[in-house]
């Protein structure tokens, strides 16, 4: 049951109601207790959505026009104003000269405070669907074709069970001590692809691998990362730290039949595992965003991974990974 103090549109059963309790003489208090309304609300509907009757001092409520007047109401507050064609040229004129959307917002509301719109209004007017094929968002500083999410977005992700998150892996792995802790991410080719490249870099010596995986679904992550460490020496995988993405809702398969532990960023903060992300980066000169990873073979990433962990890297004195991997496992991949 809706609380009193819980604000919702009648509904038309409930103005039948109201009108059958006006026509018996009731008071907004008694008609209110019947509908579970604040006498307030009864109040309220009849002000708003009553006709002038012949006598000069009096409404009349009827139930059918209190609906048709309470919806016209809501389709008009819906129309943004962003819709005005004056304001929305503002607004676009000043995109096309790359002003930011708070500068936008800030400069109107100093020169014209009644039509002062915020910063989101904006944001949402380059990324409303129906201006899609303006691609307004190229001339925002970052050029996201899509709204990113930040601090204080709450994810729609399902809750992934047994997390641990990042705080809480030990100063050893956090300082690069020793070897066998890795991190791992999926890079996308094209959003109308299922198929991703899923990336495990090992923090000390930034040595890579992984595979391509037909989809995002959580037990092809799992069973790929099984696969990818199950034979190889228990020094090697000690640790894998992930981020929030479903595809790692199995993690705790993935620990189990690895007998290693697991450690998760928090959401939308993918900087801290920046090993993987930084991997990511380099990946990206040998297969650059929106190229379809159907047209990138195995071998073709066999080969970009042995590039990779063949570069001399400054933080290892200018040894390649593969060669200070070597140095601490003896393990050849």
């Amino acid at each position: 049951m809706w609380g009193m103090n819980q604000y919702r549109h009648l509904s038309i059963t409930e103005r039948e109601t109201l009108f059958l309790g006006l026509s018996e003489g009731k008071s907004y208090r008694e008609i209110g207790k019947i509908l579970n309304r604040s006498y307030r609300t009864i109040g309220r509907e009849v002000q708003r959505n009553s006709v002038k009757s012949n006598h000069p001092k009096r409404v009349e409520y009827f139930p059918s026009k209190a609906q048709k007047f309470s919806e016209e109401r809501r389709k008009q507050s819906k129309v943004g104003k962003l819709d005005d064609p004056a304001l929305s040229r503002y607004v676009i004129n000043k995109l096309g000269r790359h002003w930011s959307p708070e500068q936008i917002a800030g400069r109107l509301k100093r020169k014209i405070p009644h039509l002062s719109v915020s910063p989101e209004a904006v944001y949402q007017f380059v990324y409303n669907q129906e201006n899609r094929k303006e691609r307004f968002w190229e001339f925002l500083r970052r050029r996201h074709p899509r709204r990113q999410l930040f601090n204080g977005r709450k994810t729609r992700n399902k809750a992934i069970p047994g997390r641990i998150f990042i705080e809480n892996r030990p100063e050893k792995i956090n300082s690069r001590e020793e070897i066998g802790h890795w991190e791992t991410d999926l890079m996308e080719g094209v959003k109308s692809e299922n198929e991703c490249l899923s990336v495990f870099a090992e923090r000390k010596t930034g040595f890579i691998q992984g595979e391509k995986l037909p989809d995002k679904r959580p037990e092809t992550k799992a069973e790929s990362t099984i696969k990818l460490f199950d034979r190889k020496p228990r020094q090697l995988i000690q640790t894998i730290t992930l981020d929030n993405g479903l595809e790692n809702y199995r993690h705790q398969k993935m620990a189990e039949e690895l007998r290693c532990q697991t450690y998760f960023c928090h959401p939308y903060h993918a900087w801290e595992k920046g090993t993987v992300e930084n991997t990511i980066g380099l990946i990206r000169q040998y297969i650059p965003k929106k190229t379809p990873l159907s047209t990138v073979t195995k071998s073709d990433i066999s080969q970009i991974f042995w590039e990779l962990n063949n570069r001399p890297r400054k933080r290892l004195g200018f040894l390649t990974p593969l060669e200070v991997f070597f140095l601490e496992t003896g393990w050849v991949t």
